[in-house]
Parts: C-alpha cells; sequence; structure tokens
C-alpha cells in the first residue's frame, strides 16, 4: 500500500490542484471578475469558428501564439472558458512536472518537497493568479521551467540532446512572450564558460587556468572555438529561423511583417501593456518606483527570497550560478528597452527559478530535519512577499483580482454581472440580418466575447467593413461607440469623437437606444434636420 501511495501520489496532488482551481475559477467567475487578456482570446476563438472571413489570419496572426492555441484545445468548454482551462491545466502540469522532477533528481525527501511545492501552487497569490486568470502567464512559467531545466541536464550530462531540447522550449517561450527574445542576448557572454565543460583539460584549476591553457593550445583554442559556434547555433538558431518564418507569414497574409507585435487586432500586449508614464501621472506609484536598473533586480530577489536560498546552495557552481544570473541580465535589457509596467509574469519566472535550483541541489548541505525547516519557512514566506506584490501591483487588473480574492465574503453571494456582459446581451437582442450592428474588435473584443453570435454585426475582419465605416447608413442599422471616458476608444474609429464629426458632415442622424458606464449603442437614420439638433446636443459627444 505505502509503495503504491509513494507511485501515484504526485498524480493525485496534481488531480486535487486541478480541482482547486476549477473551484476557485468558479468563485473568481461568480464576483464579476475576468480578465481582458482572457477575453480576448476569447473573442479571437469565437472569430474562429463563427466567422465566415479571415479565418486564417485570426488563425495565424493571433499572438502569443501558444497561449492562443493550447486555448484552442477547450473550446468545446465555451469560448470564453476555454482560456482559463488551458491555464488551470498548464499550471498543474508545471506543479506536477516540478514534484515529479524533485523525486528523480533531488537528495530531498519527499516529506519536504512534496508540502513545499504543493504550499507554494495552492496558497502563493501569484500562482493563483496564473491559474484561474485566463492569461497566458502559465504558458510562459512552463517554458522558461523547460529551458532552464534542459541546461542544467546539459551541464550534467554534457549531451547536446538537452541544448537541442533547450532551442525549441526557448522558441516555444518567445512565442508565448515576445520579449523573452532578449533571453538569447542575456545567454550569449557565459556560453563560452559553458563550452569549457567539455573540453579535456585540468577541470580542478580554477576557469581562469582554464581558459589561459585553452587559449594558449593551439589544439584546445580550436577546440574551444568549434564548440563554442556550435553551442551557439543549436541554441540561437531555431528561435530565429522559427521567428523568420513567422514574420514571412505575417507579411504575405497580414501585408505586414511586424502585424503580430503590433496590430491591437493580434496582440493583446498592444492595448493591455499600459506605459510607465500613464501609471506615474495618476500618481500612487508603487511597483513601477522599482523599475530602475540594480534597483528592480534587487526587488526581485526580496520578493523571491527561495532564490536567495538556491544562491546559497549553488555556491562553488559557476556555470549553474551564470544560468541563474541569466533572467536577471534579461530584466535589465527590458528595464531599458521597455517603458510599460511589468506584470506578475516577470517576478514569477524567479519563484519558477528557484524550485528548479532545488530539484537538482537542494539537501545536500544540511540533514533532512534542517532541510526541511529552512526550505518550508522560506517557501512560507514566499506566500508573504507573494501578498506583498499584490498590494503594491500598480495593474488594475491585478489589484481587481486581489480585491476579489480577498472579500471572501462575497464568494458565495448574488453573482455580478459586468458592463460588457450587459451591453453584449443588449446587441444579441436586436443584432439580425436586417438591422446590423457596426462594431469594432480593437476595443471592443469583451462585449464581442460575450455575444451569443455575431450574426448581424459587421467587424473589421469582414471585407465590407472599410466601406460601411466610411458611410454607416448604407450596411448598418446601429454603432457600438466608446465613450469619452473609455481607456480603449484611442485604438478604433468608433468613439465619441468620430460619431460627432459624421454628425457635424451631415451623414446620418444618430438616436441613443442603450448606455453603460463605456458604452454607447445608437441606431442610425437618414438625415434628418430637425433631430440633428439634439443629435449633436448629445452630452455623450461632448470634448474633453
Amino acid at each position: 500500500m505505502k509503495q503504491v501511495a509513494e507511485k501515484y501520489i504526485n498524480g493525485f496532488l496534481a488531480l486535487a490542484l486541478l480541482v482547486y482551481y476549477l473551484i476557485m475559477s468558479w468563485i473568481l467567475h461568480r464576483t464579476g471578475y475576468e480578465h481582458s487578456e482572457n477575453l480576448f482570446v476569447a473573442e479571437k476563438l469565437k472569430i474562429l469558428f463563427e466567422s465566415d472571413e479571415n479565418t486564417l489570419l485570426t488563425l495565424g496572426t493571433t499572438f502569443p501564439s501558444l497561449v492562443f492555441l493550447s486555448s484552442l484545445v477547450f473550446t468545446p468548454f465555451g469560448y470564453l472558458f476555454a482560456p482559463i482551462l488551458a491555464s488551470i491545466a498548464i499550471t498543474t502540469a508545471l506543479f506536477y512536472t516540478i514534484v515529479c522532477d524533485f523525486k528523480e533528481t533531488s537528495k530531498m525527501s519527499p516529506i519536504v518537497y512534496v508540502p513545499v511545492v504543493t504550499l507554494l501552487f495552492v496558497l502563493h497569490p501569484g500562482l493563483i493568479y496564473t491559474a484561474i486568470s485566463g492569461r497566458g502567464v502559465a504558458a510562459i512559467l512552463l517554458c522558461f521551467y523547460f529551458v532552464f531545466r534542459s541546461l542544467f541536464r546539459y551541464y550534467q550530462t554534457q549531451t547536446t540532446f538537452y541544448l537541442s531540447m533547450a532551442s525549441i522550449y526557448l522558441s516555444c517561450l518567445i512565442f508565448c512572450d515576445y520579449n523573452f527574445l532578449w533571453l538569447l542576448l542575456a545567454f550569449f557572454p557565459f556560453i563560452v564558460l559553458v563550452s569549457l565543460e567539455g573540453l579535456k583539460i585540468n577541470k580542478d584549476q580554477p576557469p581562469i587556468l582554464q581558459y589561459f591553457q585553452s587559449v594558449n593550445n593551439r589544439s584546445q583554442r580550436r577546440k574551444l572555438a568549434n564548440r563554442t559556434v556550435a553551442i551557439y547555433i543549436i541554441v540561437f538558431l531555431l528561435p530565429f529561423g522559427a521567428l523568420f518564418l513567422f514574420r514571412v507569414l505575417n507579411q504575405t497574409h497580414a501585408g505586414n511583417s511586424t502585424y503580430f507585435l503590433t496590430s491591437q487586432y493580434a496582440n493583446w500586449h498592444v492595448i493591455g501593456n499600459v506605459p510607465i508614464g500613464e501609471i506615474v501621472n495618476v500618481g500612487n506609484a508603487k511597483n513601477v518606483g522599482m523599475q530602475s536598473q540594480l534597483l528592480f533586480q534587487v526587488y526581485v530577489l526580496l520578493l523571491n527570497p527561495l532564490l536567495i536560498l538556491v544562491f546559497f546552495y549553488y555556491k562553488g557552481k559557476m556555470y549553474e550560478l551564470f544560468t541563474l544570473l541569466a533572467p536577471f541580465i534579461l530584466m535589465s535589457i527590458l528595464v531599458i528597452n521597455l517603458q510599460y509596467n511589468f506584470t506578475i509574469e516577470y517576478y514569477l519566472i524567479f519563484l519558477i527559478l528557484g524550485l528548479l535550483g532545488l530539484t537538482f541541489y537542494g539537501g545536500k548541505k544540511f540533514n533532512p530535519k534542517i532541510t526541511w525547516f529552512l526550505v518550508f519557512s522560506v517557501a512560507l514566506l514566499n506566500v508573504f512577499t507573494g501578498i506583498y506584490y499584490f498590494k503594491q501591483t500598480d495593474d488594475a487588473e491585478e489589484k481587481e483580482f486581489y480585491s476579489s480574492i480577498k472579500n471572501y465574503k462575497n464568494w458565495l453571494g448574488t453573482k455580478s454581472i459586468n458592463e460588457e456582459f450587459e451591453i453584449a446581451a443588449y446587441i444579441s437582442s436586436i443584432a439580425d440580418k436586417d438591422n446590423k450592428v457596426l462594431i469594432d474588435d480593437a476595443s471592443a473584443f469583451k462585449v464581442i466575447a460575450h455575444m451569443k453570435t455575431l450574426e448581424g454585426t459587421v467587424m473589421p475582419l469582414n471585407k465590407n467593413f472599410v466601406t460601411i465605416i466610411e458611410n454607416p447608413i448604407i450596411g448598418i442599422r446601429y454603432l457600438v461607440i466608446a465613450k469619452n471616458n473609455n481607456p480603449l476608444r484611442t485604438f478604433t474609429v468608433l468613439n465619441a469623437y468620430n460619431l460627432k464629426q459624421m454628425l457635424l458632415k451631415e451623414q446620418f442622424t444618430s438616436e441613443i437606444m442603450f448606455e453603460t458606464e463605456h458604452w454607447a449603442v445608437y441606431r442610425v437614420a437618414q438625415y434628418d434636420a430637425s433631430r440633428q439638433i439634439d443629435a449633436l446636443r448629445d452630452e455623450r459627444l461632448r470634448q474633453q
């Protein structure tokens, strides 16, 4: 019985964790919380299966590709729930992979690593958010874990198979978040050091002396150069090649090689990333204040005490230590290159890195009792630093998530309905073949994701969209307008400003039919001078 329990304990825990995440996602949904990235992917899935036009463009250019494709698997459970199920499944797979790796490679007892890993995945708010928010964070963490696990296995075996696998996983990671392309540059400096490991020189000497011997010996110098170039090719060729082909496909089908990066129709990050300046101008900036060189790296390290413990374990292991430092180099590059607020995934990769480090070297310095106390205490501290992160976050949707989870008294209360659901229900009630609705999913993707059907709508993917938007009266009866207080109004031409310009040009006469805080539905009719005066006096069209 004991042997059976030990054999299947990891699978049982993973299944229990899956059920836990499903319950938590149901509770979160009842509070009315829905992340915009979840709705963005859900809307693309809806377009893919219900639209008759441009489905190839939707399938081929929606980015991050792996996040979208993983959600595709779960579409039978509903478009809105598919991204959430995908993130739950991937997070559970990450948990199962980590505990299995502990079992295979770690010197720790299951009494140590099973409670520690379970504690983090059950109580750490960042990992709960990863699983049930429907974002692509889970795919990022899983691919990130596989990349670094392959590198550590290469150090142990000196088998280039693991470098090839690292290259494959790195390509997958880039297709989860394009910013991880800079990880290639972070790896660049110490690949030469890694190349030394395979040379037949005195390994007991310090690396400086090993370099001296390699550079001053013609045979060793040639081997070092060849080995270094080979590793660069193995690690870098596939990611660059995959991106090149993907850009060619974007150029062919969308007319722009960077469409997947710059279009608000293809990439949620175009509209989801919040510029640092915008947060600073509003005031009360917290985490954003830490986004500067050196300070950010120290802040990340303090938020992940488990990684500090791993650095202590890796004392004297130069190659592994340099590998652990690569993500810090990555963040140094991103701090310079990007000018928007870093969200939870850029902090959680360091927690996953800490767990990976423990799987290889945890438990080798202390006896089991000290190891259990030390690792469990640090993991518990990591849970509290995760809570601290959410208290300090400047991301509005992360704040809303933390508020929804914290307010446990309303978990089983009356189900909350957001405004996107309300306006989607109204549009679904009026839209048909004879009363079409013009809507732009660049800004209204949340609304479209909640609609029952796309029948009776005209969107940018339709070939007649440009013609109709220049003269709406010829093809539609209703307009969905982003009001002046809508944060996404600048991403669409269907906003209050442009509606007023069309009214001033006497293209048609409008009448308000339904509105929420950020959206308004107008009915359009042939120009009527007597009614146009009232239409232009609409307070919703007043410019701010």
